[in-house]
């Protein structure tokens, strides 16, 4: 009787691994998670700029590489984010009460790193619904609280 509860609980054991492994190498990414250090960040880096009188260049900031940014105000909707992107937009937008502006890094065409700003000075001179920067235009002069692309 004791071999055979052995066998039967080995016999789930390895079900149980089977199934895990199965979920675990097979999983998808529903969503990806706004970037809290990059949005902290580019939130002090602004307000450091507008202070400092110098321009803010968010290839300084950035500590990766992209090509492109896309900015975009919270309450666009994602099938619109994703359509001006060229790809399917993962990135979650629950916490956007306090962003003002969403930043999508990309490069070649790629999903790198995603941030919101969450300061007081706002953003100017911007296209709406987005603005589609390259990594060497993503430069804002701030003054005056307002950041504008310079």
């Amino acid at each position: 009787m004791g071999k055979a509860l052995i066998a039967v609980g080995t016999f789930l054991a390895l079900c149980f691994a089977i199934f895990g492994g199965i979920v675990y190498f097979t999983r998808d990414e529903d969503t990806v998670a706004v970037d809290a250090i990059l949005s902290e960040t580019i939130s002090r880096s602004v307000l450091e700029a507008d202070q400092n009188g110098e321009p803010l260049d968010l290839r300084t900031v950035a500590d990766f590489d992209f090509d492109r940014v896309l900015i975009f105000a919270p309450d666009t909707p994602r099938a619109a984010v994703s359509e001006a992107l060229g790809f399917e937009f993962l990135g979650e937008l629950r916490y956007t009460a306090e962003s003002s502006e969403m930043f999508v890094f990309t490069n070649r065409g790629q999903f790198v790193r995603f941030a919101d700003y969450r300061g007081r000075e706002r953003f100017a001179g911007l296209e709406r619904p987005f603005a589609y920067l390259d990594a060497n235009d993503a430069v804002f002069d701030v003054r005056d609280g307002v950041a504008r692309p310079g």
